[in-house]
């Protein structure tokens, strides 16, 4: 299917190769904006993944070089690390959830980078807000991170004695994972899973020895979610709560696995440091904490580690696949699916956020923009309505907006109580996106009217995510451990980890929103200087389950994204358009033969002549115009570029094809001329040693005759 779409994908129905293939042609012509995006959006679960994935192999696929003739070839070897990124990223980045068995935690950007020559020489990923709350907390009909399931149920005994796990199944002190051992097709899958993780590892480059410190890290986790703390008085210190069976052990081989001291982790578990300055004299002293701030602090410890890991991961991908040089590249990406759950908190506000940006994107770019740049250029055109999600963005990321709300209370760095600050936003905000909650729910929230649909989010636990303070005890904790690799996780941009920062003497609050909205405004950026393709995923139902299909959902997901209004467009509209100086330059070829009728021309007029040469024909069966001339572009329909470009490849070839007669008649002269050279120096020399002969002979008859005479 690959090569029949890459050799006549007009021939065949709409498929995501077909739009791979759209984006690898673009690349090549080079028209306007070289560099391509395909952005893969929709629900959780309706499959965004899945064809990410088959974009990424057909690319690899059909844009690969081997002029050495080697084997394997470099190509093969850069499109086996490149498609091998993918279990390892879904290992560390999925996770199943009520709606979404393989649902990404996060969200990535690879950008498959291209030679002058547009073959595929690297690759690099960028990812997007891990949800790494995930780690430590799960809702019901939810689980952890697939690596862990797979390391449980895939781990061979040597393994789990080498992780300190070797009866973690008959066990159900495990409190960051909820194992289900009575979903053994589950679990065997989590098994196969792993096998593949390990050999993709294997074959990006990390080495056994890497891996397995990889795994006792991830182990370490597990064993710190075991560590309960407990406490005489309400208000008083804590200790680790040793009576509780499995306690000791957790707390001994979290300590092993991390490389660190029992007593030293304990202690930065149960007490934080407090810095008092006075005029030059500082003073630091340590606060035993309450019970739920050790439960928190070792929530933070197991989350710092986690994410960690995985930037640690995407980063050595990345050594190992970007290319040194580079002309071009097509991005591909992948974010997580617009979601709507019981107990909605800061991730699916975020993820959601993100959507909205998304498709705020594609109203600008497809809907807007088109009608916006033909009503520009005087092209006639039947103006749709559309429905513009500003309003919610404002709601969302604006001067007064829910995400400034809680940057302020972030600052303010003291308790917040729910109830207040969602009467707070209610009383600050005013907009059409933002209502109250529903009489049925009972805790403090509010609800935003997404273009997808209404959300509740629960206030409850909102400005504590958003802090995501880290305290500087935890990481200098880390980097005095024993193993290197876990000195490697933290010494890597250990200033951003911590939570305020100073900026020249000012103290500035770097929150999980501002990163997120920051690195999302650079995506944005990056998609805006790139030519978009857009795939909508649609999720059949809601059931998740194979020959099931909703027709209300299906027809409220197209309604909601704008699919009905693009078909619209799309039957009526023109998706090429070209400046008449950019369309002249490269299709100036096609009148050449008759450059003495048209050399007085205007650049416009040339480029009716080169349409009409060109379209006219199959422009008459058509009712409406196949193409329009508007003030300074030419607007084609769709499959009209590539009528030209094939009618330019004729004219290539037919110029091709001259050439090659006269270099032909050429080498056939020079071989004449060179034989006739040959027959030349022969008949030369021929002469030349007759007449040496002759003059020889006639010396030799006047010695003879000399000799005679003295005789």
């Amino acid at each position: 299917m690959i090569h029949r779409y890459h050799s006549d994908q007009k021939a065949h129905p709409p498929h995501v190769f077909g739009i791979a293939e759209t984006a690898l042609c673009n690349l090549t012509r080079r028209l306007d904006k070289i560099n391509q995006s395909i952005i893969v959006s929709g629900e959780s679960g309706s499959g965004k993944t899945w064809n990410a994935r088959c974009l990424l192999k057909y690319l690899t696929m059909v844009a690969v070089c081997n002029p050495g003739g080697f084997t394997p070839s470099p190509a093969d070897c850069i499109e086996r690390r490149i498609l091998d990124s993918n279990p390892i990223l879904e290992a560390f980045g999925n996770a199943s959830t009520t709606r979404n068995h393989n649902s990404s935690r996060f969200g990535k950007y690879i950008q498959l980078q291209f030679s002058r020559g547009n073959h595929v020489v690297g690759a690099s990923i960028q990812t997007y807000l891990l949800e790494k709350t995930r780690v430590v907390y799960q809702c019901d009909g939810a689980r952890n991170f697939h690596i862990f399931y797979q390391m449980l149920f895939g781990g061979n005994e040597r393994e789990m004695r080498n992780w300190l796990l070797p009866n973690v199944l008959s066990s159900d002190n495990l409190n960051y994972v909820k194992l289900n051992r009575s979903e053994d097709a589950c679990n065997q899958k989590d098994k196969q899973d792993f096998i593949v993780t390990k050999q993709a590892m294997c074959n990006v480059g990390l080495s056994r020895s890497q891996q397995q410190e990889l795994f006792k890290v991830l182990s370490g986790i597990l064993h710190l979610g075991n560590i309960e703390f407990i406490s005489d008085d309400v208000t008083g210190p804590c200790e680790i709560d040793s009576e509780k069976q499995g306690v000791d052990t957790s707390v001994n081989a979290a300590a092993q696995l991390l490389g660190l001291d029992v007593d030293a982790l304990t202690r930065c578990l149960a007490f934080r440091q407090i810095t008092a300055s006075h005029k030059r004299r500082k003073s630091v002293f340590m606060k035993p904490c309450l019970k739920d701030e050790c439960h928190t602090r070792r929530d933070c410890l197991a989350k710092l580690l986690y994410a960690r890991v995985f930037d640690w991961l995407v980063g050595f991908i990345n050594g190992c696949t970007m290319a040194r040089s580079w002309q071009s590249y097509i991005g591909l990406l992948d974010v997580y699916g617009f979601e709507s759950f019981s107990f909605n908190s800061l991730e699916q506000l975020c993820i959601n956020y993100a959507n909205e940006k998304l498709q705020q994107h594609f109203v600008h770019n497809f809907l807007k923009a088109e009608q916006d740049d033909c009503q520009s250029e005087g092209i006639p055109w039947k103006f749709e309505d559309f429905t513009d999600n500003k309003t919610c963005l404002d709601v969302i990321e604006g001067n007064i907006s829910i995400f400034a709300l809680m940057t302020q209370q972030c600052k303010l760095n003291r308790h917040s109580d729910p109830s207040s600050f969602c009467e707070f936003i209610y009383d600050t905000i005013s907009s059409a996106s933002l209502s109250r909650s529903h009489m049925s729910v009972t805790s403090p929230a509010f609800v935003v009217h997404h273009y997808a649909e209404k959300v509740t989010y629960q206030v409850d636990g909102l400005i504590e995510k958003n802090k995501d303070g880290i305290p500087a005890e935890l990481v200098d904790l880390l980097k005095i451990s024993s193993k290197k690799f876990v000195q490697q996780l933290v010494d890597a941009n250990v200033t951003s980890l911590q939570s305020p920062s100073k900026t020249k003497g000012k103290k500035t609050t770097s929150t999980v929103v501002s990163k997120f909205k920051n690195s999302l405004d650079s995506l944005m950026a990056t998609l805006h200087e790139t030519t978009p393709h857009y795939i909508r995923c649609i999720k059949p139902s809601l059931e998740c389950q194979p020959d099931s299909f909703d027709n209300v959902h299906v027809i409220n997901q197209l309604r909601a994204c704008g699919v009905l209004e693009t078909i619209e467009i799309s039957a009526t509209g023109f998706p090429t358009r070209m400046l008449y100086s950019d369309f002249l330059k490269r299709y100036e070829l096609l009148i050449r033969s008759n450059s003495e009728d048209v050399k007085d021309l205007d650049t416009k007029s040339k480029c009716a002549v080169i349409t009409n040469l060109v379209l006219a024909e199959a422009d008459k069966e058509n009712k409406m115009k196949s193409f329009l001339f508007g003030k300074t572009k030419i607007f084609l329909r769709e499959g009209q570029l590539d009528k030209l470009e094939v009618a330019r490849l004729k004219e290539f070839n037919l110029s091709a094809g001259v050439i090659q007669i006269w270099w032909r008649k050429i080498l056939a002269t020079k071989s004449k001329q060179e034989a006739a050279v040959v027959i030349i120096q022969a008949g030369f020399r021929g002469w030349k040693v007759r007449e040496d002969v002759k003059r020889r002979h006639e010396a030799a008859r006047v010695i003879q005759y000399a000799m005679m005479l003295s005789h």
